[in-house]
């Protein structure tokens, strides 16, 4: 049995009177892949916000690795070891892709932010001592050849790999992703699973919010389904592709894919 490095206990996210996200529990088992899916306007995105730190609960409480979470922001998870990526990409456009990931070495050095932009004498030896391993990342994603580009000129798909090889960078333990696939071709979707099974062998527990039923079916571990901001069901891809309540949510939609 894996440990659980993410506890979660009766999440609560209330905007006014509209309850996004209400009385969710969750236990996130290390180095596996945890999906997390529903139709539009499940709480999905919500709940990846409250356990990544981007908002904080109403009620309930988040424990990564028996630490209570919940009041700490985006910044202080990411130390802790908690990194993710968003639905609408984040970059430095005008900076090259290679900066914009050592831009994600940030954390691990006392060195103020800035001068990842504005470059000094302390960012520049430790440009030289990250640069190697961006270019590693930046290997892994497929954008080596575009390491001395700018990061705006790379087209969509790139750009939201370049910002999945910037959250590596912070060399995270849990690595939540937000539609990693959207606006993706289906080689790109193919390449970005490949990706995810990857970091999942070398040890990386991975959650992911996504609406591209063939890269949950394939790479999940295991699903949690949510419907108005509540716990609908949850098991291996099999159970929820099988499950009345799961399709019944979807609107009777076919929400069955061909496993590669």
């Amino acid at each position: 049995m894996s440990e659980i490095i993410l506890e979660v206990e009766g999440l609560c996210k209330y905007f006014g009177g509209v309850k996004a996200v209400d009385g969710i529990q969750l236990k996130i088992p290390e180095h596996k892949i945890q999906a997390i899916i529903g139709p539009n306007g499940a709480g999905k995105s919500t709940t990846l916000n409250l356990l990544s730190g981007t908002y904080f609960p109403t009620a309930g409480n988040i424990k990564f690795r028996g630490k209570d979470v919940s009041s700490l922001a985006l910044h202080q998870r990411v130390h802790l070891g908690i990194a993710r990526t968003f639905q609408k990409i984040r970059l430095f456009k005008q900076l090259s892709v290679l900066d914009n990931v050592i831009a994600g070495f940030h954390i691990h050095h006392k060195i103020p932010f800035w001068e990842y932009i504005i470059p000094a004498g302390a960012f520049k030896k430790d440009r030289q001592d990250c640069q190697k391993e961006a270019m590693d990342l930046l290997e892994f994603v497929g954008l080596a050849h575009r390491a001395n580009d700018r990061a705006g000129s790379l087209a969509y798909g790139q750009q939201r790999l370049l910002e999945i090889a910037r959250a590596l960078a912070t060399r995270p333990q849990l690595f939540m992703l937000d539609e990693p696939a959207a606006g993706l071709n289906d080689t790109e979707v193919q390449f970005l699973m490949d990706r995810l099974i990857s970091l999942k062998n070398q040890g990386m527990t991975i959650v992911v919010v996504e609406h591209n039923m063939k890269l949950v079916m394939n790479v999940a571990d295991q699903i949690f389904v949510m419907d108005h901001g509540e716990y609908l069901f949850d098991g291996v891809p099999s159970e929820v592709q099988s499950n009345p309540k799961v399709i019944a949510a979807y609107l009777g939609a076919d929400i069955e894919v061909d496993h590669e």
